[in-house]
């Protein structure tokens, strides 16, 4: 038969062991939190990565279409100024002008050395901050539609609140955030003021 002592002496025992047990499930509770906070580290690393291709990806299109139009804009030109030239030293040589073929080159000088901004492809952030509120700005595109210098169109961005970044500052910038986010320095979404302290 058991004694009173046998039961204290079990008591104890089970105190003992519901101790470990609590400290283990502490541990438990602490590395799962671990390994969720380590999931959605990598989820956000993941989710840049995939955003960071994609915006290549658009970049480089972007690029493309932009020499091409270039190069039809280059050929436009020499024809023209070909036309220019022909036409201009052909009319003044009928008006009887000793300098026809000069004033030619001159008309063709002047439609030849006709500036129109080619090649810019900028990276846009808005407000809205990382991940959500990129764009790919085609810069020169946007100065040759709206007859604006690219300054003035990026000025116009600026002044709109986008922070603009070429195509290198934008990879360096996510790959530190990258680092960041896995060293649980940042998180996503990622405000625009603290990417522009990434950039410097």
């Amino acid at each position: 038969m058991e004694t009173i002592a046998d039961f204290v002496h079990l008591i104890g025992a089970m105190r003992s062991e519901l101790g470990q047990q609590v400290i283990a499930l502490e541990k438990l509770v602490v590395a799962f939190a671990e390994s969720d906070t380590q999931l959605i580290r990598h989820d956000q690393v993941a989710r840049l990565r995939i955003l960071k291709a994609r915006i290549m990806r658009e970049v480089e299109d972007i690029e493309r279409m932009e020499s091409a139009a270039q190069m039809g804009s280059t050929k436009g030109l020499l024809l023209g100024g070909g036309v220019a030239f022909t036409l201009g030293g052909l009319f003044m040589a009928v008006r009887g002008r000793k300098d026809a073929t000069h004033v030619g080159a001159k008309l063709a000088q002047s439609i030849l050395t006709r500036a129109v901004p080619f090649g810019t492809v900028l990276i846009a952030v808005g407000k809205g901050g990382l991940p959500d509120d990129l764009k790919i700005v085609p810069l020169s595109r946007f100065s040759r539609e709206s007859n604006r210098s690219e300054l003035e169109v990026e000025a116009s961005l600026k002044y709109n609140g986008y922070l603009l970044m070429t195509r290198d500052i934008f990879i360096k910038v996510l790959d530190k955030v990258e680092c960041g986010i896995l060293d649980g320095s940042f998180s996503l979404p990622m405000a625009v003021d603290e990417i522009i302290k990434q950039i410097a």
